[in-house]
């Protein structure tokens, strides 16, 4: 599979997983064939204000190539300078924008999920990501809000147009 210029030599990919993909299950991973790894998700807030504790999560281990580092966040601005310092720090090969997590305390910021409830927002969220990095930019979301807002199609086409190069859709709904 190829995403933008960048090559990824096996079908097995290792969807990002707050508390779980940690460098060490990355490694793991690796040798059992998983061809492209995502950091855990970081708060594009805490990497504007240089909180300490955000940048080991985006460490990448020697030869995690192909890998990306995926960021959460609500605010264009933030978002779009939260992408230049995870590209910075991790050396990534992708940096990937988590729509998808449907934790309360994410949620609640608008971030997330929350944003499959405001396409147009992730929209421009996702253009100025795209404006902030020189790599690949993918995003994964989920089917939509609830079962009476499934709008991941639209969305997709919208991210398309704002220049991602990947989707990555969740099977099911934030509220599933």
């Amino acid at each position: 599979m190829n995403i933008g210029r960048i090559h990824v030599d096996s079908r097995l990919v290792l969807a990002p997983m707050a508390g779980v993909t940690d460098l060490a299950f990355r490694q793991i991973c690796r040798e059992l064939g998983a061809g492209l790894t995502v950091t855990e998700m970081v708060s594009a807030k805490a990497l504007c204000f240089q909180d300490k504790k955000s940048i080991p999560l985006l460490q990448l281990g020697e030869g995690e190539y192909p890998a990306a580092a995926q960021i959460f966040g609500s605010d264009p601005v933030c978002m779009e300078e939260a992408a230049a310092i995870a590209r910075q720090v991790s050396g990534a090969d992708f940096i990937d924008i988590n729509m998808g997590c449907p934790v309360g305390k994410v949620v609640s910021n608008g971030d997330g999920s929350a944003l499959m409830k405001d396409p147009e927002r992730a929209a421009r969220i996702a253009e100025a990501v795209v404006n902030a990095c020189p790599v690949p930019v993918t995003v994964k979301m989920r089917r939509g809000w609830d079962k009476g807002s499934i709008n991941a199609v639209e969305l997709a086409r919208m991210l398309e147009q704002a220049g991602v190069s990947a989707v990555a859709v969740h099977g099911r709904t934030r509220a599933q």
